[in-house]
Parts: C-alpha cells; structure tokens; sequence
C-alpha cells in the first residue's frame, strides 16, 4: 500500500512539473536586492514588493508598483497606495534599516545624489529583462 501512494505522488509530482513546463508560463517573481522581490500576483496581475520576512497583503509599500528600480541601497517605486486615504505616489525602501520614506515629489528624486542615478521601468518590462 505504501508503494502504491509513492508511486501516486511521484506520478502526480512529475504531471504537475511537465504541465508547467510545457504551458510556457513565466515566473512571477523577479529578485531585486538584499532578498527583497517584485512579485505579480496571478489573482489580480499586479506587482507587488515583497520583504524577505514579510508577506503583508500590500508589500513594503502597501501598494501596487506602476514603475520600480533599485541599487543595492535602495529601492525606488511609483506606487498606487491599496487604501484610498492613502497618497499614491513615489516611495523609496531604504534596504539597510527597512525604512520607507514617501511620497516623494518628482524634484526630490532628481536632485538626491543616490536615487537620480536609479532608472526605474514597468513591472514588466523588469520582469522580460530578467
């Protein structure tokens, strides 16, 4: 009987792995720094950053990422905050001490040394660059 249920889960393990391979899906997940992720979640399309220990419905910004870019010091993201009285806009993650400061005016990030030097792009022209 033990045999026959192995025999079952490997059996399904390996139908579950070839229909991922043959459907051409993608990963939805691109890594950005220090174990911080750009994540799109299939339930809704959108993208979402995501802390190494921490997975709160709206991710480090509470919100969804329009544009994002990042070095290893920051993380620099257009953002369209989930609760309404909340200011869309753009926030920076400083990665060291997890600190998110915004929103920020578009004159702020131009003239900080460290962020105007940060391209930042649509989640999914990130994601095909990966």
């Amino acid at each position: 009987m033990k045999h026959s249920i192995a025999t079952a889960v490997i059996a399904l393990g390996l139908v579950v792995a070839g229909s991922l391979l043959l459907c051409g899906c993608e990963p939805s997940t691109v890594k950005l720094t220090q174990g911080y992720k750009l994540e799109r979640f299939d339930e809704n399309g959108k993208y979402y950053v995501i802390a190494p220990d921490d997975w709160s419905v709206g991710g480090v910004f509470d919100g969804i990422v329009e544009r994002i870019g990042w070095n290893q010091d920051w993380i620099l993201a257009r953002v369209t905050r989930l609760y309404r009285g909340d200011t869309s806009g753009w926030y920076a993650l400083e990665v060291k001490t997890k600190r998110v400061v915004g929103p920020l005016q578009e004159s702020e990030l131009s003239s900080n040394k460290e962020w105007s030097q940060i391209k930042c792009y649509a989640p999914d022209v990130v994601k095909k660059r990966r």
